[in-house]
């Protein structure tokens, strides 16, 4: 004999437990406010971004970026296609006197505590547009729920499913059931002026200078501003030392994709001691075969004990 609440039940339960099929994606919220000008001065012609990454809604409610760098990357969106605007590591950042337009975000992969690379378990896109004399804040927001809520949500949707077809001829059809987070793969564009391409330098270098690393051996990384040619990393461009170990021998590597020159020291650091790590730009060579050139560099403290 059915049962008169089973429908009912049933129809509420599914209303309820759909939701967490989508706890697992990104989220991704775009905001505009005018830019400061002035008093009297013309109206500006270029927009402006700003972008945050962090790792639960409740950190960006507390304004608190994720503690991880965020590899991002941002093209302006044309009619042949897309441009390469600039990319970062940082998990916040700002870029200016941006041309009106379409453009698109990309955040897809982190650096580990030890600088190790891994895919974002929810990799954002966005496309979205950017104003004359507007500044435009993009928040993303990865949300992380255990798999086992998602599987148990979707056992019980079947459940109640098969349990409301057992006791009724005519149910009504469940909600159709949210799509699934979408995959993106970032795919490099590049460009340059008709000066040909720049010569490498380095935006940015984790970990950053004065921190305090986790791990006892980290690979460093220095996000470069133009790519490099095959060949273009010379010998003894990156020097490490420690001050109580000395020098730290390891291992150079390029990640074009990424547009990131990685070294990976091939031993532990010691405890207690300093780390200083330097590249030298003029032992690189960009797509063009322009050199880099003055040296950049960070320093960090490796802890005594490790931090549980």
């Amino acid at each position: 004999m059915r049962s008169p609440f089973l429908r009912p039940v049933a129809r509420i339960l599914l209303l309820a437990l759909a939701p967490l099929t989508l706890d697992g994606c990104v989220s991704i919220g775009v905001s505009r406010a005018a830019l400061d000008s002035p008093p009297g001065a013309a109206a500006p012609l270029t927009g402006a971004l700003t972008v945050s990454v962090f790792e639960k809604a409740g950190d960006r409610d507390a304004a608190r970026v994720a503690a991880f760098p965020v590899l991002s990357e941002l093209a302006r969106v044309t009619g042949s296609g897309e441009e390469a605007v600039g990319r970062s590591i940082a998990p916040a950042w700002t870029l200016t006197d941006l041309p009106p337009g379409k453009y698109r975000l990309r955040v897809t992969r982190r650096l580990t505590a030890e600088g190790d690379i891994e895919a974002l378990e929810n990799p954002g896109d966005k496309t979205f547009e950017v104003s004359a004399g507007k500044k435009s804040t993009v928040s993303v927001v990865l949300k992380k729920v255990p798999v086992f809520w998602i599987v148990l949500a979707a056992v019980t949707i079947v459940a109640l499913v098969v349990l409301a077809i057992a006791g009724a001829r005519h149910l009504p059809p469940p909600p159709p059931l949210p799509p699934l987070p979408p995959i993106f793969v970032v795919i490099p564009v590049g460009g340059h002026g008709d000066s040909g391409p720049p010569a490498p330098g380095a935006a940015d270098i984790f970990p950053a200078k004065g921190s305090i690393v986790s791990a006892r051996r980290v690979t460093v990384t220095f996000l470069l501003t133009a790519p490099l040619a095959s060949d273009g990393v010379g010998e003894d461009a990156v020097l490490a030392l420690g001050s109580k170990s000395g020098e730290i021998a390891g291992a150079v590597s390029y990640l074009p994709r990424d547009g990131l020159l990685r070294f990976s020291p091939s031993r532990d650091f010691a405890p207690g001691e300093t780390v200083t790590v330097t590249l030298d730009l003029s032992k690189l060579r960009g797509a063009g075969g322009r050199e880099g050139s003055g040296k950049v560099s960070t320093s960090f403290l490796v802890p005594v004990a490790r931090e549980e």
